[in-house]
């Protein structure tokens, strides 16, 4: 005889019922076990805002260049204050090495761009050349011996694609044979622009007009946010240049090891 047989079967459903749903829900822990995404690795802290240094060449006793009453110094003071009022249109910080008519040496230059921890440096200047007036267009500077030369090269190409859409600028990125100073010896890719020739009169026109010289702060900008960005930019190619004795110089020391003892005069 079954022993079994008399239960009431009414009970069977309610049991089997339990017993389904208790297999069902440790089948289902068991695949969330198997399947649940692995922890997030923790978030890398990436710089919110990309920081460049414009640096307005010259300064207080130092006129730089000059035409009559025109100085290198006033203009280069103009445009870094224009591309600090137009940073944000672009989404970059712009810290100014002068806001003033203010004297500093390269090695101050640079030692004010390292401590701020910047992403870039641009210099800003103004070339001439003594009786060749028919020389314009702009020119940007790199060296080889800054330690992010390739970046370098790669920033001073963006901001010249970006100028020569409404400048004159020179096809190539140029280096001098006697290397730059604060492009040299900086902690950060590294660009000098020259803006043009006080020298000649269509250069020397636009550099007198606000509204020139706010584009000029534009475009170099418009570069600058493009090198951030890591868009598609044309690389150019680097010429040594040698500068003739007539013509201006910035901030030029023979090695890194004089910069560090007495400045030549630029």
């Amino acid at each position: 005889m079954n022993p079994w047989r008399h239960i009431n079967k009414t009970w069977a459903k309610p049991v089997f019922a339990f017993a389904t749903a208790c297999v069902l829900a440790v089948a289902g822990a068991a695949v969330f076990v198997l399947y649940r995404q692995p922890p997030a690795p923790p978030a890398r802290h990436v710089k919110s805002i990309f920081t460049v240094i414009i640096d307005a060449g010259h300064g207080g006793r130092d006129e730089g260049t000059k035409y009559k009453n025109v100085k290198e110094k006033d203009i280069t003071l103009a445009i870094a204050k224009q591309a600090e009022l137009l940073a944000p249109q672009f989404g970059l910080k712009v810290i100014l090495t002068r806001h003033t008519d203010t004297f500093l040496n390269p090695i101050a230059r640079v030692s004010f761009a390292s401590a701020q921890n910047a992403d870039a440096y641009v210099a800003i200047h103004v070339n001439e050349l003594r009786g060749y007036s028919y020389v314009q267009g702009m020119q940007i500077y790199v060296s080889n011996k800054n330690p992010d030369f390739d970046s370098s090269r790669l920033l001073g190409s963006a901001v010249s694609q970006q100028l020569g859409a409404n400048f004159k600028v020179s096809p190539r990125l140029l280096q001098r044979a006697a290397n730059i100073f604060v492009l040299a010896d900086n902690s950060m890719p590294s660009i000098l622009v020259e803006c043009g020739f006080i020298t000649n009169p269509a250069d020397l026109k636009l550099l007198t007009d606000s509204t020139k010289t706010l584009l000029i702060a534009r475009q170099i900008l418009a570069g600058v946010s493009a090198y951030a960005k890591h868009a598609a930019i044309t690389e150019y190619a680097v010429q040594i240049f040698a500068p003739p004795s007539n013509m201006h110089h910035h901030g030029i020391m023979a090695s890194s090891t004089q910069a560090r003892g007495k400045k030549k005069a630029s």
